[in-house]
């Protein structure tokens, strides 16, 4: 989405945007944050929204900063943070060739790297790298590709229940085209809430940190109910649940090609 997109959402912001930080039940970000800390002094939330993480990389590190490329969402988040006295925030965008980013001991990236253009995600890549000082660690959560297949399945499996056809449950689960009549899914491209939305394989994560000169240090899923997919989702829809990828990545002094 452009920055002007975000005008109308951020006032409604928890009504409009999932909120990882609310859905991660386990706290598999906090945890990774809280090994970060030790001997680490500077932290990023490389678009931070509306400053969900601020308040527990300002706990664990001297200090933070914050940026997102809507300026409604920064204007929010001085006004939900100012009491913390280590945090800068900055509106910023992570396309541009020289955003202003002091490069942090940890960076996080929440759903950051999302845009449907390649272009705009290669610049997004090397700007999130420039972040990070060398041998200092990314927190990156990204849309799982694999996610979005199974609870597509899940939507079929739903309309078989409910007695449809196979045939019709099939269309009914699986988008095969938008409305340009681009196929969807090609590039990993999905629809969310008509927003193109690139979403990634576990292998293509492992590809790109290499890529762009980090280390994979660890990778899971964050999980989240069924709620986040579908608007009242049967009872019987239970686990295996739909996720996030989570890499904790390192970087390293020489950037891979």
């Amino acid at each position: 989405m452009e920055a002007e997109d975000w005008k109308g959402i951020a006032a409604n912001y928890e009504g409009n945007i999932l909120s990882v930080y609310d859905n991660d039940e386990d706290s598999k970000i906090e945890s990774v944050i809280k090994e970060l800390e030790v001997k680490k002094e500077t932290a990023v939330d490389l678009g931070c929204g509306t400053g969900k993480f601020l308040p527990l990389l300002s706990k664990h590190f001297k200090k933070v900063q914050g940026c997102d490329y809507s300026e409604e969402m920064i204007e929010m988040a001085k006004k939900s943070h100012q009491h913390l006295e280590n945090l800068n925030l900055d509106v910023c965008d992570l396309r541009a060739s020289a955003p202003k980013i002091k490069p942090s001991d940890v960076a996080l990236c929440i759903n950051v790297i999302l845009s449907p253009s390649i272009s705009d995600r290669e610049k997004i890549w090397l700007n999130v790298r420039k972040s990070v000082q060398t041998g200092g660690h990314l927190v990156l959560v990204a849309p799982s590709l694999e996610s979005a297949l199974y609870s597509k399945y899940r939507l079929v499996e739903w309309n078989i229940r409910n007695g449809d056809a196979s045939s019709r449950a099939l269309s009914g689960g699986f988008e095969t085209k938008d409305e340009e009549g681009k196929i969807i899914s090609r590039g990993g491209i999905i629809d969310c809430g008509g927003v193109p939305t690139k979403h990634y394989l576990e292998e293509e994560l492992v590809c790109l940190a290499h890529r762009f000169g980090f280390k994979i240090k660890s990778a899971e899923k964050i999980t989240y109910p069924w709620s986040t997919e579908f608007s009242n989702p049967p009872k019987w829809m239970k686990s295996p649940f739909p996720w996030d990828w989570l890499f904790l990545l390192e970087k390293q002094s020489v950037r891979n090609r």
